[in-house]
């Protein structure tokens, strides 16, 4: 897309699977969006469309509600701004000893609906800041 001058950028986050209500999540799923002058941010989620033909269409403009949203763009500087180099992407936590990026942390994540009233849902701002490539 930015080849053909239209902005665009990564989000990344996590995949709720749509038939459980609470378990483990496995790793993180990436999406982008481009930019339309008229409309706005447009998300694109190539691999879910992939997965399942018969939304293909659905997935080239919107996104489902079983994803949590973490960060969006690359190169990211954090808030306070890290001692290390900008991240590529945000999705596991960050860790610094003695100024220098730390990986050897323990990583599990999960998830569980909270009662039935509660429903999976997305929101198209990212929870966390955002590089400062994130605009058109």
């Amino acid at each position: 897309m930015r080849a053909e001058q239209i902005p665009a950028r990564f989000d990344i986050g996590f995949p709720l699977p749509e038939d459980k209500s609470e378990g483990d999540i496995a790793g993180y799923h990436c999406w982008a969006e481009f930019y339309s002058p008229k409309i706005g941010w447009i998300p694109v989620d190539i691999s879910e469309a992939s997965k399942a033909k018969v939304r293909r269409d659905y997935f080239f403009g919107s996104i489902d509600a079983n994803r949590v949203m973490l960060s969006t763009g690359r190169d990211i500087i954090l808030t306070p701004k890290q001692d290390g180099p900008p991240l590529n992407y945000f999705v596991y936590p960050y860790v610094e000893v003695d100024g220098k990026p730390y990986d050897n942390i323990a990583k599990h994540f999960s998830f569980k609906q909270l009662g039935s009233s509660h429903k999976k849902t997305t929101t198209s701002q990212p929870l966390i800041p955002r590089s400062s490539s994130s605009s058109p």
